[in-house]
């Protein structure tokens, strides 16, 4: 991720609040992007003949608005993991004692400690560190009681801070300038000190302007991406204080960069399939303000939006920042970073980098494709939900399904174009195949239906083969078996020749329409057993699906002398019987070219869609 394109938004978000105090543009927002609530602790200052005293007057709760920006006033900033924040505002859950504790050895203490204690409002905190001591049980019981009334989101969105009556003037911490100069001081010397190590140089190259620089900073990078307590992070034979090799950022950058980081961690970042994530927007005129604000309001825009539709439970919401971008031209391009963030220390581990995506390439991933795919009368009315049916459509939570393990290495092989393995793509798709049929055998709750499932792999191999990021024989011309059969046929032939030539991407080889034909005439075997037997005991020869050529010679045979045995007018299958012959046993050879896993899967394809090639129902089936 560019820090000149975090700089650019820092110094674009610089001369947007050009009427804010230094301090403001250090003060963060303690849950960013959403609504919160902060309970405060009320503290009164009285003067009693020149001798001032403090007295705890309760609890108040305030709300904290997302869109308003009220945070300010509470000074927030997140201190360090074993010295605790900086102000007397902090984050809360409950049970508090510990975080009670934490305020009164190690916050009060650092205040007070704060330049020497001279500072003329020291005396307010003096007297407010000793009220608080004396009320510590008194404070904890009654937050306990507080958040046994909360709701769950509550509980894990809710902040402390002081608000003090001083003679009869109430005050937020913010209006103190003694914490305003610890969150000042705070945020310069954590860009060139860590763990009491400090890391500065003079005159020296900024990574950043690419200019000879007064003075750089070692610490100062805007995201944590590496930790300097690690080796392989560390010039200098691991010497931490010539870090700045590292990541020379001259004193004038690091407010730019506060304010970039700041505006993109509260604005651009989002969750895609439950991985976090944040857009760093390039307009493709890197002198373009215009065009910059413009892509900063579009993306948050969009954010906004996803976040309500999430919250609203509407269907699409995880891409809809995706679409939105899809729908402009290329005027702009995207550094997009999945990472997980220590909330401890602030430390974001990268999951996965993507540079410069344009947004032709997000049409391209989704919409074009996603369109194409979903005009398939395959997934026309394919799922059942809420005893209605509806259409299966495509999104990235297909992808998810079959690669939830992989899931960000084969978004970034989407995004790029690289291509994917088909033995681990059809790998990954009977593995789920198999654990869904292995829990509707076992399980009481609910399983998706297989059928389901293979419409969703089908679909996942369409869209692969839409990107070429999967290989298949484009050039494959299906050859129509013919209808020679003169009495009323069981089996479907018309139906099934035109799905094969409407899905002759997936069906892409002789082979793969033999072991699909297989599939069905199975199915039909099951309809056949259960009619008479009320039971498909010939389901135990397919031994979970795990097929290879040798096992699914055995399974054809065997299902077409079972069908004989039950079925007294065998010239009702001929037709099937006549594909079979022609696509499976003729060119069985072909079998041991493919892998068992994707063997596996065409049969079970044919297996789960094979009564959509069945005539009108007999009584015997």
């Amino acid at each position: 991720m560019q820090d000149k394109a975090i700089a650019a938004i820092g110094e674009w978000q610089l001369q947007k609040h050009k009427d804010l105090e230094p301090v403001d543009l250090y003060i963060e927002n303690m849950f960013t992007g959403k609504d919160y609530q902060m309970l405060l602790l009320v503290f009164e200052i009285f003067n009693n003949n020149g001798e001032l005293s403090c007295e705890y007057k309760g609890i108040d709760i305030e709300k904290v608005s997302a869109e308003k920006e009220d945070y300010r006033k509470y000074a927030y900033r997140k201190g360090s993991a074993n010295g605790g924040d900086i102000t007397l505002t902090t984050k809360i859950s409950s049970p508090v004692e510990k975080k009670i504790t934490g305020i009164k050895t190690k916050t009060f203490k650092n205040i007070l400690a704060f330049n020497k204690g001279k500072h003329v409002e020291i005396k307010y905190f003096d007297l407010l560190k000793i009220a608080f001591f004396d009320n510590e049980n008194i404070i904890s019981t009654e937050i306990d009681e507080l958040f046994k009334n909360f709701t769950k989101d509550e509980t894990v969105s809710t902040g402390l801070s002081f608000k003090i009556i001083e003679i009869g003037v109430e005050k937020y911490l913010r209006d103190y300038d003694l914490l305003k100069e610890m969150i000042i001081s705070s945020g310069a010397t954590t860009n060139y000190t860590h763990a009491g190590t400090e890391s500065k140089s003079k005159k020296k190259l900024s990574s950043v302007s690419n200019e000879i620089s007064e003075e750089i900073f070692g610490f100062a990078a805007p995201f944590k991406y590496s930790s300097p307590d690690k080796s392989g992070f560390i010039s200098g034979f691991f010497n931490k204080k010539l870090n700045w090799r590292n990541y020379p950022i001259s004193s004038q950058e690091t407010l730019i960069l506060e304010l970039g980081r700041k505006y993109i961690q509260q604005n651009l970042t989002g969750y895609f399939y439950g991985n976090e994530y944040m857009t760093v927007p390039h307009p493709i005129i890197k002198t373009s303000e215009d065009d910059l604000e413009k892509i900063i309001n579009l993306l948050k825009t969009a954010f906004d939006d996803e976040k309500q539709a999430k919250k609203e439970k509407k269907r699409r919401a995880e891409d809809r920042v995706q679409r939105i971008i899809a729908n402009e031209k290329n005027y702009f391009n995207l550094d997009i970073l999945f990472f997980k963030e220590d909330k401890k220390t602030g430390a974001i581990s990268i999951s996965l980098m993507l540079e410069e995506i344009m947004p032709s390439r997000f049409r391209q991933l989704f919409i074009d494709a996603p369109e194409k795919i979903n005009k398939n009368k395959l997934f026309k009315n394919a799922i059942t939900i809420k005893k209605e049916l509806q259409d299966l459509n495509f999104s990235f939570q297909v992808v998810k399904n079959f690669f939830d393990k992989n899931f960000l290495d084969i978004v970034q092989k989407i995004f790029l174009g690289n291509s994917i393995s088909t033995d681990f793509l059809f790998e990954n798709i009977i593995g789920i195949i198999r654990k869904n049929y292995n829990a509707s055998k076992t399980s009481d709750g609910w399983v998706e239906p297989i059928n389901w499932t293979v419409k969703k792999a089908i679909m996942l191999i369409n869209y692969l083969q839409e990107l070429n990021i999967i290989t298949y024989n484009k050039n494959y011309k299906y050859m129509e078996v013919e209808n020679t059969q003169k009495k009323e046929s069981r089996f479907n032939l018309d139906g099934f020749n035109t799905f094969v030539k409407e899905n002759s991407n997936f069906l892409d080889s002789d082979i793969k329409i033999g072991i699909f034909s297989v599939g069905i005439l199975t199915r039909f075997l099951f309809d056949i057993q259960s009619a008479n037997l009320n039971n498909t005991p010939f389901e135990n020869k397919l031994r979970g699906y795990k097929l290879n050529p040798d096992l699914l010679m055995q399974v054809y045979t065997e299902a077409l002398d079972k069908i004989q045995k039950y079925q007294k007018n065998f010239y009702v299958y001929t037709d099937l019987r006549d594909v079979v012959n022609k696509y499976f046993v003729l060119k069985s050879q072909e079998l041991n070219k493919m892998t068992n896993n994707e063997l596996s899967f065409y049969f079970v394809a044919g297996l789960e869609m094979g009564r959509q090639f069945k005539n009108k129902k007999e009584d015997n089936q």
